[in-house]
């Protein structure tokens, strides 16, 4: 069972390292964002950003949730990877093979929530050099919740794509569902300002537990929870932890019905 889950693992790592292209382009757009948009905000928005902000400036704010975030996106992309499969022949291989599909599947999400969190740890890391207030000694909470809320969102692309015939129809569905979600996790914006419907439907998404997850692991500040008093960190972890776990059976549900046409 473990060399199952070990083996698709080991090749979704494998296949993110040789992708040389892929690694340079998310690690360029990472900086791009850095510099373009987190110091540019940070900028214009500073001198007024610590009063509502909770003494924080933009750029402390901004950085945790863009590890979120990246994870988050580099996840749900990786549902794609199903698609590429069934087009040249690897998902019948695996499919017809004498193993456990949802063994597979496990395996599958794990080597890609690896490497998307492996990539946000890289975005980060740059973070701590154009800050002082992110707080180094909280990196392995923010490793193990990126690891769990990659895993789920992984999970979820697969099981989309599982579904799908092709890769423009995953990309746009993936679209609409990932914008309105990085909106409503209040990764830009913080949640205490936006109005009250938008603080309700907030709640429904995981990743805005994810993001306020890593902003207080890494700076000690909960927005999340001054719109709603009653979420604490153990609170918001086991929601994530729930919703993952939810994400991994759906994918393993429908990745056991899945057929080839």
């Amino acid at each position: 069972m473990i060399e199952q889950i070990y083996v698709m693992m080991y090749r979704q790592v494998k296949r993110f390292m040789r992708a040389r292209s892929r690694i340079i382009g998310i690690f360029l757009n990472n900086i791009l964002w850095l510099v373009l948009f987190g110091l540019g905000m940070a900028s214009a928005l500073n001198p007024v950003s610590r009063f509502i902000l909770k003494g924080l400036d933009y750029l402390a704010f901004l950085l945790p949730a863009m590890y979120a975030i990246s994870i988050f996106q580099a996840s749900f992309m990786g549902g794609i990877s199903v698609i590429w499969d069934k087009q040249f022949g690897f998902l019948k291989e695996v499919l017809i093979a004498p193993v456990s599909r949802s063994l597979t599947i496990l395996g599958r999400a794990l080597g890609d929530a690896l490497t998307s969190t492996f990539n946000a740890i890289v975005m980060l890391a740059i973070g701590f050099i154009l800050t002082d207030k992110l707080d180094l000694a909280s990196l392995p909470y923010i490793v193990i919740t990126g690891l769990i809320m990659g895993l789920g969102f992984t999970s979820l692309g697969i099981a989309i794509a599982s579904a799908i015939k092709s890769p423009e129809g995953f990309q746009l569905i993936v679209g609409a569902i990932t914008m309105p979600m990085t909106i409503l996790s209040g990764a830009m914006f913080p949640l205490n300002m936006a109005p009250e419907w938008m603080r309700i439907i907030a709640l429904v998404s995981p990743l805005t537990y994810a993001v306020d997850l890593c902003r207080y692991h890494l700076t000690g500040v909960s927005i999340l929870r001054d719109v709603h008093p009653c979420l604490t960190p153990t609170i918001e972890t086991t929601v994530l932890v729930i919703a993952s776990t939810a994400f991994v059976i759906v994918a393993a549900e429908i990745f056991n019905k899945a057929t080839l046409e």
